[in-house]
């Protein structure tokens, strides 16, 4: 089906989807590089973010020995985090004696409840950076979660009981994405909004062009290429002009029609030549006996008799000339026209056997008729008479004397079927694919050579067929089907 559609559809099938899906994949590793730029901003701005408040907490335990919960909550405000809190190592967070009360051991009792009573990646990743000291920062959703490991330093050891180095402590905070992923689809919506704009005018453009410098010439020279396949060689054929591919087609083509022109010219004076040269071979005979008789019929010395033998041989060669000519008429006028009536298929038979006869018995071949079928058919039956006539004259030149030819007919799936068949020396294998071709004559015989040529056309003409089977020693069969 696509080999059918028209080189335009071809390319608008192939390219249009390529050009779309090309659209898509740029749009696509656009975005994802856009993304990970703005995540990467973001996870920068975080880390920023992270920093000052690890610092900030760092110094309120300082000054404060202690974390304020208000201070906390005011700080996720500021800072538009999603959450905030301190997740306490009590194995390394060993507070001196001087500040060890119940009220700090009863804060940081809650502060470990708090921490474990978060999510399982919370406690995993937690207590993961407890024992590295190494931050940590997870993706989870429109969050991003930081993990930022308290270090104990020299300022620590004022108020705990700890070596420098230590990891005190964890501060969670949650960082939201929305509008970087906002901002971000929404780049992504303008992106496909231009990228699909810049498509479809590249590919209207693209189809005005084709149509235009492709389509267009490609359509005259289509129309060039029917015309001359016509037989119309003028030159008055608009080709396209140019330098392009296209151009120097038309060029080529422009080449090929004169030259297919020129060789028509000859061979069509060849072939007059060659018709002209038949014609003149194929009349000369039944004219020169015409002649000949005339000239013995100025004797007045002959009687009646002969007389009369050679009216008789004058009037058979006139008739031949005559049957001839009408052969030529009917083949080269090239319409045939039938009309169709129903028919008696024996009368037709009769009809042919009386016409065929005379020249029968004068090459001493015996015509038998064999009518299987004697019903009606809804046939030329003038035509078709003419038709099996030309087949029993050409079937004739292969018959020595004494030979016989069958004229059978008869029916089948509604079908009438006409056989002639004889037994004579039968067609060479050579030429029995050419015996239905135009002014093609096996051996030499009366006519011009369209006697099959012409019998074929006339069968075809009713919506029949005919063929042949021959055997050089067994003799031919010439098979005839029109629908009843």
């Amino acid at each position: 089906m696509f080999r059918n559609l028209s080189i335009s559809a071809k390319l608008f099938l192939t390219f249009v989807p390529i050009f779309i899906i090309g659209i898509a994949i740029s749009i696509y590793l656009n975005n994802q590089f856009q993304e990970e730029q703005m995540q990467e901003q973001a996870l920068e701005a975080a880390n920023e973010k992270a920093m000052i408040v690890r610092e900030s907490l760092v110094n309120m335990m300082v000054e404060s020995q202690m974390v304020d919960d208000k201070y906390l909550e005011k700080v996720k405000q500021i800072a538009h985090l999603h959450g905030l809190y301190i997740r306490i190592d009590t194995a390394k967070l060993r507070l001196a004696e001087d500040f060890m009360d119940s009220t700090r051991t009863a804060r940081l009792g809650w502060r470990i409840g708090q921490a474990n009573s978060k999510g399982e990646i919370d406690n995993q990743y937690g207590n993961q950076v407890l024992a590295t000291g190494k931050q940590q920062w997870i993706r989870l959703g429109d969050d991003f979660k930081a993990m930022v490991p308290f270090i104990a330093e020299k300022k620590c050891q004022k108020c705990h009981d700890v070596q420098i180095g230590d990891v005190l402590g964890v501060a969670h905070l949650d960082f939201p994405l929305t509008k970087i992923i906002e901002a971000n689809q929404k780049n992504a919506q303008r992106s496909a909004m231009i990228f699909g704009g810049v498509a479809f005018i590249v590919i209207v453009t693209g189809l005005i062009f084709f149509r235009s410098l492709v389509q267009g010439p490609l359509k005259k020279l289509e129309f060039a290429s029917e015309e001359i396949g016509k037989g119309n060689m003028s030159d008055d054929l608009v080709l396209p002009d140019g330098n392009d591919e296209v151009g120097k087609l038309a060029r080529s083509f422009t080449g090929m029609r004169a030259a297919l022109k020129q060789s028509q010219d000859a061979m069509r004076i060849s072939t007059v030549g060659q018709v002209a040269a038949s014609l003149v071979q194929d009349f000369r005979s039944p004219i020169k006996e015409i002649v000949s008789a005339i000239d013995e019929l100025k004797r007045s010395t002959l009687d009646e008799s002969k007389k009369n033998e050679l009216l008789d041989d004058a009037k058979a060669s006139a008739q031949l000339v005559n049957r001839m000519t009408q052969d030529l008429i009917d083949f080269t006028s090239g319409d045939i026209k039938v009309d169709k009536r129903l028919s008696s298929i024996g009368k037709l038979v009769r009809t042919v056997s009386l016409s065929v006869k005379p020249d029968l018995e004068k090459q001493q071949i015996v015509l038998n008729a064999d009518v299987k079928y004697d019903g009606q058919a809804i046939i030329d039956a003038d035509r078709t008479a003419r038709a099996i006539g030309n087949i029993i004259s050409y079937a004739a030149n292969y018959i020595p004397a004494g030979g016989k030819i069958t004229l059978e007919t008869d029916s089948t799936a509604g079908q009438l079927m006409i056989i002639i068949s004889d037994n004579g020396s039968g067609i060479p294998k050579a030429f029995q694919s050419k015996v239905f071709e135009p002014f093609v004559k096996v051996v030499q015989s009366g006519g011009v050579g369209l006697d099959l040529a012409l019998a074929k056309r006339i069968i075809e003409k009713q919506g029949g067929n005919i063929s042949l089977t021959s055997d050089e020693e067994k003799g031919t069969v010439y098979s005839i089907m029109i629908p009843l």
